[in-house]
């Protein structure tokens, strides 16, 4: 049940305007892209992964709402593994109005108490440099999406926060998480999710005409 429910969740998940995404180049078990962030709304910068200290990086927006779903999780996580050398990152992105990212970080109070960062952009188009180079280059389409970076700077987990479990977290902490088996497991659901949305979109194709019968 939980499985499913976490399907839908992702399904309803916010999506890039983008329709056609060139092949990931950042996959499980690659060196993590480097952190380019803009300003930070919450909680001590942080400007390099450090070996030793594994990272979350979760990609977010206000506007979408499983995001929100996400951030009791999220927090959740932080809460536990902050003292055992879990970073959690709240990276805000695709915001249509930055303004209201603080305002509504400082309404969360207790409830969202892990780091937050705005994206760096050079001007309001700008898709901003996070989701470059880290979303777009995984090819994640929807929001929210989260990244674990291990203690040695690699991605060893890409996926919805709520798929992210505690001994997922605690197996790389521990330096226990098989990048191997990781990174498979990963490329077969985002085979699985593709296929299933090409089905999906064909089945939305609008049906050729029928020729009239001429009787």
């Amino acid at each position: 049940m939980k499985h499913i429910v976490l399907l839908l969740i992702a399904a309803l998940a916010a999506s890039s305007p983008q329709t056609a995404q060139p092949a990931p180049s950042l996959k499980i078990g690659d060196p993590a892209p480097k952190l380019d962030t803009g300003q930070w709304i919450q909680g001590e910068p942080v400007t390099a992964f450090q070996p030793g200290t594994v990272y979350l990086v979760e990609f977010w927006a206000t506007w979408c709402g499983p995001c929100r779903v996400s951030i009791p999780h999220l927090n959740e996580l932080h809460t536990k593994f902050k003292d055992k050398g879990l970073v959690v990152i709240g990276q805000n992105c695709w915001e249509r109005d930055e303004s209201k990212v603080e305002p509504f970080v400082k309404s969360m109070g207790s409830k969202m108490t892990y780091r937050i960062a705005l994206d760096r952009k050079t001007d309001p188009a700008d898709r901003g440099q996070m989701a470059q180079t880290w979303m777009a280059a995984a090819g994640r389409t929807g929001i929210p999406s989260a990244f674990v970076v291990d203690k040695q700077g690699r991605i060893a987990w890409i996926g919805h926060p709520l798929s992210l479990t505690d001994e997922i977290v605690r197996q790389i902490l521990a330096d226990k998480w098989d990048l191997k088996n990781a990174a498979a497991d990963y490329e077969r659901q985002e085979r699985q999710r593709q296929e299933a949305r090409q089905k999906a979109l064909q089945k939305l194709q609008p049906k050729p005409a029928q020729p009239k019968s001429t009787q």
